[in-house]
């Protein structure tokens, strides 16, 4: 939860954020219909506890692209290639979100047909989180995948140079009483947000997280951001970091080489405007295609609560598996409000101005 001793935060309702974000998107230009999805994802990552994600990305990225005419607020969405258990969309340089679930509509419809499917988009642009996507295939008794490449944030192992994005996997397999395991991370150690997050709060960075322009470790927010994110594991490969390099470049494979789309050299860099830049990849598969769902769902109970029930490590006090903490923050934050960074608030306040639409975000 918000630490209230060093950042303010205001509280809102999962309902109010999620009108005015489709208010807001709607006097941009966007389609009502597509802006409540994207008022969908946004606030579920606000509700799963990552900030960086939700509607902090509403003014500074999504409206702002929109009106620099570097984002088409009613693109045309369309398959480019398709087959019975794979399909590709152009995102015709539109908001990344509804594209991406029609993109996950049409694999899970696949996978119920033929097993398993898998989707890619290109030419599109941020989604918000991989989870959102991958999840979508939990009602359907299936496991859901999706991942994300990313403009360039982040370097090599042993590079400096900024090469690579912060390319998210996310999967997510159903349970029976147990939550769902939903396991979403950026292949870099922290995303960029998260560096963000931390210069408005006004915290030093974690070990691992960053390097500065000449390549050196810093905990500086402001170095960190003029220089490059790590890969998951860190500085070098003695904690791993060559891992999470492979993990990145293969997100960048799965998105951006496989869809046709940009990777690599052709991604732009984060101060860049290249239009459509952003690829993503979906996959599902159906559980009863290996065996009867509902024992799968028994036996994932108990997979998961083994690990939940072991020994805990001095000083902790409780074990958890994937999905678990963004769970227990959606109830909490349902309670008792979502919390909103005051420098977010402010600039929606703004924005609200701006645009003429009623500010009642207060909970």
């Amino acid at each position: 939860m918000p630490n209230a001793t060093t950042s303010k935060y205001f509280l809102t309702t999962e309902e109010k954020l999620k009108h005015f974000i489709v208010e807001v998107l709607e006097r941009s230009g966007v389609a009502r219909a597509h802006a409540e999805v994207v008022a969908g994802v946004l606030v579920e990552a606000d509700l799963r506890g990552i900030e960086s994600h939700g509607v902090a990305r509403l003014d500074s990225y999504y409206v702002a692209r929109i009106r620099s005419g570097h984002l088409k607020p009613q693109p045309n969405y369309h398959v480019v290639r398709e087959t019975k258990t794979s399909i590709v969309f152009d995102g015709d340089n539109g908001l990344g979100h509804p594209v991406s679930k029609m993109a996950m509509e049409a694999v899970i419809a696949k996978a119920y047909e033929y097993g398993a499917a898998f989707g890619a988009v290109r030419n599109s642009n941020h989604y918000g989180i991989a989870g959102y996507y991958a999840m979508m295939s939990l009602d359907h008794d299936m496991i859901g995948m999706s991942s994300t490449n990313s403009v360039k944030y982040a370097a090599a192992t042993f590079g400096r140079e900024v090469t690579m994005g912060t390319n998210p996997f996310a999967f997510a397999v159903p349970t029976g009483n147990e939550p769902a395991f939903v396991l979403d991370f950026a292949t870099t150690t922290v995303p960029k947000g998260k560096i963000e997050v931390h210069k408005r709060k006004h915290k030093k960075l974690e070990p691992g997280w960053a390097i500065d322009e000449q390549g050196n470790p810093t905990y500086d927010p402001d170095e960190a951001l003029r220089g490059a994110l790590l890969p998951l594991g860190g500085f070098g490969t003695e904690g791993g970091g060559h891992k999470g390099y492979g993990l990145g470049l293969l997100s960048d494979i799965f998105c951006g080489v496989l869809s046709g789309g940009c990777f690599g050299a052709t991604l732009p860099f984060a101060d860049e405007t290249k239009e459509g830049a952003i690829s993503h990849w979906f996959g599902a598969f159906r559980v009863d295609g290996f065996r009867d769902v509902a024992e799968f769902k028994e036996d994932m109970d108990a997979e998961l609560r083994y690990y939940k029930e072991s020994s805990v490590a001095h000083g902790a006090q409780r074990i958890m598996v994937a999905g678990e903490p963004e769970i227990l923050n959606a109830v909490y934050h349902r309670q008792y409000g979502i919390p909103v960074h005051e420098k977010i608030w402010d600039g929606l306040n703004r924005l609200a101005g701006e645009l003429n639409i009623a500010f009642d975000l207060a909970k």
